[in-house]
């Protein structure tokens, strides 16, 4: 007679720990790939905050009628095309400062620049425009204004919080004194 007794105890021992190897490889690439799209997206996040300030600024030094520095940050005067809708009309200026301060949404760790406008005067009241500079992240450079060229640098805080900060450099040209 032939006996039928199934697995062996080694045979289902040897089986759990083969399982045990392939669930903690699945498990450890699931987690390298939750972390990967988590940086992704925080880069993208900052990239999109950074393409938005950018913008902002190249629009209104183009735009400018007057630019001038104030202490480490920049005041632009712009027509109003739509800037402020309630108690500005279309004939007035726009007076627009930009600034670094500290970052109060992130604990102090970090800088932000910040962005008042106001009807022909400049307003008290700033708005964050982008966070994550660095300390002195925020630097205009007129020594082009002659040629209504002016340069401006963001200095980012590395996206992992480590090593040397991201720097971007652009020039904005001002239409108005370049063409003069």
């Amino acid at each position: 007679m032939k006996r039928n007794g199934g697995f062996s105890l080694v045979e289902l021992m040897i089986a759990m720990v083969i399982g045990l190897v392939i669930v903690l490889g699945a498990g450890q690439l699931f987690m390298t790939v939750f972390q990967t799209n988590r940086q992704v997206e925080t880069l993208s996040e900052k990239q999109a905050a950074v393409n938005f300030a950018v913008e902002t600024l190249l629009r209104d030094v183009r735009r400018a009628s007057n630019i001038t520095q104030v202490g480490g940050g920049l005041s632009v005067t712009v027509p109003n095309r739509g800037d402020i809708t309630s108690g500005c009309g279309s004939n007035d200026s726009v007076v627009k400062t930009y600034r670094i301060s500290a970052d109060e949404v992130r604990d102090g760790d970090g800088w932000a620049l910040e962005m008042s406008q106001g009807c022909n005067t400049p307003s008290p009241d700033y708005q964050q425009v982008v966070a994550a500079l660095t300390s002195n992240g925020f630097e205009v450079d007129g020594s082009f204004s002659g040629d209504g060229v002016w340069g401006v640098t963001l200095e980012l805080i590395a996206t992992d919080n480590s090593g040397s900060p991201d720097l971007l450099v652009f020039r904005a040209v001002n239409r108005t004194e370049a063409t003069n």
